[in-house]
């Protein structure tokens, strides 16, 4: 028994050791194939003042790339690559993070590596996936809509926005519901923030969703944001219906 101990503790610690990053710190791990060497990468943020900074920054050699620092809690960031249009947005956490960059299509560069990441990817395939179907569908059908309006054929008209307004229909339901199906993920936190300003808020909804949240969520800066705008919501409520 004290053999077999012995050994799950040598594993352990075997497993442990293999990390290239301790708590509080990250390293993001950057494959670029197809990008020159010496182009840039810069890493950014958005600071409190809604400016966007700079962070950290590398240069590619041989279709990599590698950044380390330390980080407090997971944070919304994204890098630049020179030479690219779009930038690539990730979860700075602690952990290693993979970004593999596609320098022909930017939006299918793909991350992953840590828990929110992987996540994040997960979340990007879903929501590119209805944004494709818009793309396709209003390709498909704007010149029936065109037709269809010289003519002034108004059923022909509203069956073809309702084909639209039902596919949007189904990607705004999955961002509604996301914080919701995956209390454990930060993208929830950032969907929540921007929940306030929607006309379908509901504070019950909102309030449940938000106390079934991982704890370590609640803690960040944006989790105590909402915590607050909760209160100040529900207190007001209680206010009113005194009066």
């Amino acid at each position: 028994m004290m053999k077999k101990i012995a050994f799950l503790l040598v594993l352990s610690l075997a497993i442990f050791s293999c990390s290239k990053v301790r708590k509080g710190e990250f390293l993001i791990s950057g494959n670029a194939k197809g990008i020159a060497d010496g182009k840039m990468v810069v890493l950014k943020k958005q600071n409190e003042f809604g400016l966007v900074v700079n962070v950290d920054s590398a240069k590619v050699k041989e279709g990599k790339f590698e950044m380390k620092g330390k980080v407090n809690e997971p944070s919304m960031l994204a890098i630049f690559v020179n030479g690219l249009q779009q930038p690539i947005p990730f979860i700075l956490e602690t952990g290693e993070i993979e970004i593999t960059v596609d320098k022909d299509s930017i939006w299918k560069s793909e991350i992953g590596g840590t828990d929110n990441n992987d996540y994040f990817q997960e979340f990007n395939v879903k929501l590119n996936g209805f944004q494709k179907k818009l793309l396709e569908y209003q390709n498909k059908n704007i010149q029936k809509l065109m037709d269809a309006q010289k003519k002034q054929d108004n059923a022909a008209i509203e069956k073809l926005k309702n084909g639209y307004t039902e596919i949007q229909k189904g990607m705004d339901d999955f961002m509604f519901t996301y914080p919701e199906q995956n209390p454990d993920s930060f993208i929830s936190v950032l969907l929540l923030q921007n929940v306030f300003s929607s006309p379908k808020f509901d504070f019950e909804k909102v309030n449940k969703t938000y106390s079934n949240l991982d704890s370590d969520l609640k803690e960040t800066k944006i989790g105590k944001e909402i915590g607050l705008k909760l209160k100040s919501i529900q207190s007001a409520q209680k206010t009113q219906k005194k009066k």
